[in-house]
């Protein structure tokens, strides 16, 4: 016969993030942060099948160090010698983070660096809100600024996937009013 968990007994932990030794609670996002998340993670899932590389969401934990462990909106994995049970120890291929008033400065700075210094090939960092995509590679060891994209109908080629191919329209094709 099974057992009927009080909820208390079931629900998941606080998501959290390590930057730089500090704890930062992390709070969910506006149905605009989801939907990009999904669409673009949807996109970028359907280019890897088959390949041996992966997409992965905030669920998996990015362990760059003792002092910075991440949950990125979309992390791209191809060297699985460094999944453990409780997440990734090293740095994704691709980072994606979707901005949020309470997370853009952190996306935007410790983070940035981190990633930066660990060596993520290719970071996007998505405004949902101005409908925009910051485009950075890692070339020499330092992020390079590739472009900003915010016209509608813009595609462009990722930098760490040779035919991977980014649509802002498909990235922000969202689903609700502008109250979202």
């Amino acid at each position: 016969m099974s057992e009927i968990l009080p909820r208390e007994r079931y629900e998941d932990p606080l998501k959290t993030e390590k930057i730089n030794g500090v704890i930062f609670n992390m709070a969910a996002g506006t149905s605009k942060h989801a939907e990009a998340i999904s669409n673009l993670i949807l996109d970028i899932g359907n280019f890897l099948r088959g390949k041996p590389c992966k997409a992965f969401t905030s669920d998996l934990e990015v362990h760059l160090d003792e002092d910075n462990t991440y949950r990125p909106d979309i992390s791209v994995i191809c060297d699985f010698s460094k999944m453990e049970s409780n997440g990734y120890y090293s740095a994704p291929t691709l980072v994606v983070e979707v901005l949020s008033p309470s997370t853009a400065s952190n996306d935007r700075g410790g983070k940035f660096d981190n990633y930066e210094k660990y060596g993520v090939k290719e970071y996007l960092i998505i405004n949902p809100e101005y409908l925009s995509i910051e485009q950075y590679a890692l070339i020499e060891g330092e992020f390079k600024l590739q472009a900003i994209h915010f016209k509608r109908g813009t595609e462009f080629n990722s930098y760490a996937f040779d035919g991977l191919i980014f649509s802002l329209d498909a990235i922000f094709e969202y689903r609700q009013d502008d109250n979202g």
